[in-house]
């Protein structure tokens, strides 16, 4: 009888009693924290309330850092929601073998100011293929080229980079150069083009290759 009362009362209790809370903090202060894909806060969030038999999924972001993502559950045999819920970011290797950049993704225009076209091709091609390994297209009656797919491998970022040069106008001679730099959540395979997103940073190692070609090609 007390089992069949204790069920009906349990039964009858608003599901607002039956909620859990838990206060979302994290080691970075500016981090934003997303609930169910909305953004709730930065830094930390109090008091967010799980209703009894549901789920809510957490992420937490900051720049220089990799992203956290995870369930919180209010339901039988799933972990027990603390009054505190921390979280802790690692920094992102990623972003520290990269620099921010107006150059990345965006058109870089230089004009020589001596030689034939023909020859400043030649050259500006030398200098391309000293800093990429391989040129997936090299059309030398249009004056365009588009190296191979160079992928870097970090810990939870896939970062693939190549570069566009293509001759823009002949009289005054202006060539245009590119660095197309792009990123993808997890290890991916650099062919996995709809999981790769136009990305604001280049890898250092190419900072000399900018300043190269702006310094020689300026020079021609």
């Amino acid at each position: 009888m007390k089992t069949k009362l204790f069920l009906l009362i349990m039964a009858l209790m608003p599901l607002s009693i039956l909620a859990q809370k838990t206060t979302i903090s994290v080691n970075i202060p500016t981090a934003t924290i997303k609930i169910n894909g909305r953004v709730a806060g930065t830094g930390i969030v109090n008091k967010i309330k799980i209703p009894k038999g549901d789920c809510i999924t957490v992420e937490v972001e900051n720049d220089a850092y990799i992203p956290q993502k995870f369930d919180l559950c209010n339901q039988p045999l799933m972990p027990k929601i603390e009054n505190t819920t921390y979280v802790e970011l690692e920094a992102d290797p990623s972003y520290d073998a990269s620099t921010a950049s107006n150059y990345a993704n965006n058109d870089i225009v230089l004009n020589p100011k001596a030689g034939t076209v023909k020859d400043n091709w030649i050259a500006i091609v030398r200098m391309v293929v000293s800093h990429f390994d391989a040129l997936e297209v090299n059309d030398n009656e249009v004056n365009y080229l588009r190296t191979s797919w160079v992928v870097d491998n970090f810990e939870s970022f896939t970062i693939r980079t190549r570069l566009v040069v293509r001759l823009t106008n002949e009289n005054p001679q202006q060539f245009s150069f590119k660095i197309i730099s792009e990123r993808a959540v997890g290890q991916q395979s650099v062919r996995a083009d709809e999981l790769y997103r136009p990305w604001d940073r280049i890898l250092k190692r190419y900072n000399s290759f900018i300043d190269e070609i702006q310094s020689r090609v300026s020079r021609m």
